[in-house]
C-alpha cells in the first residue's frame, strides 16, 4: 500500500520539530552538567497533539537536525559530540518516548494512560542513564542519584502536558490532523 504523505503533515511535523527545538533552549544549567530544559514538555505536547507517527517523526527530525550541526539541542548545542556525550542517550530515546506517549491519548482507561506515560519515561531514562554511565564512567548509583529529581520533574511535566493537551486538542485538531 503506497500511502502518500500530505504537505500538511510535513508542515505540521516541521512546526512541532521547531517547537521542540525552541523549547530545548529554555534551559537551566545544573552542577552535574545536565541542564533542566523544556525538551520533555515539548516532546510530550507533540506526542499528545500529533499522535504516534508525526510525533515520532518530529523527534527524529529534531535529532537529525542537531546531529548535522543545527544548534537545536539545549544551550544551542549541536553535532555528534552532543549526541555521543553524557545527555545523548536522552536525545536518542526521544522518538521512542514520543511514540509510547502518543498512545496514551488513544486508551480509555486512566490507569493505562498513566502506565503508558510512566513506561515512556522509564524508556527515556534507561537510555539516558546508560549513556551517562558509559560516557562519564560513573556508577549506576551515582547516575540514579543524579537523575532522580529530573525523573520526578519529568513525571510532573508529562502530566502537565497531558492535561494541557486534553484541553486544547479538540480546538487544534482540525489544524494539525491530516485528512
Amino acid at each position: 500500500m503506497n500511502k502518500k504523505i500530505s504537505v500538511k503533515s510535513i508542515a505540521v511535523t516541521a512546526l512541532f520539530t521547531a517547537l521542540i527545538s525552541a523549547l530545548s533552549q529554555v534551559a537551566f544549567p545544573t552542577p552535574i552538567g545536565v541542564s533542566v530544559t523544556l525538551q520533555t514538555f515539548a516532546i510530550a505536547v507533540t506526542a499528545f497533539l500529533l499522535g504516534a507517527k508525526k510525533a515520532t517523526a518530529a523527534a527524529i527530525c529534531y535529532g537529525i537536525l542537531g546531529a548535522i550541526g543545527v544548534p537545536v539541542f539545549a544551550g544551542f548545542a549541536a553535532g555528534l559530540g552532543t549526541l555521543l556525550g553524557p545527555t545523548g542517550g536522552f536525545i536518542f530515546a526521544f522518538p521512542v518516548f514520543a511514540l509510547v506517549l502518543a498512545f496514551a491519548i488513544y486508551v480509555n482507561r486512566p490507569l493505562h494512560k498513566i502506565l503508558l506515560c510512566l513506561l515512556a519515561l522509564i524508556v527515556l531514562y534507561i537510555a539516558g542513564t546508560l549513556q551517562f554511565i558509559i560516557v562519564t564512567g560513573n556508577s549506576l548509583k551515582v547516575a540514579i542519584s543524579a537523575f532522580a529529581l529530573y525523573f520526578v520533574k519529568d513525571v510532573l511535566v508529562v502530566a502537565a502536558a497531558y492535561f494541557l493537551c486534553v484541553r486544547i486538542r479538540p480546538r487544534v485538531s482540525k489544524f494539525i490532523q491530516s485528512k
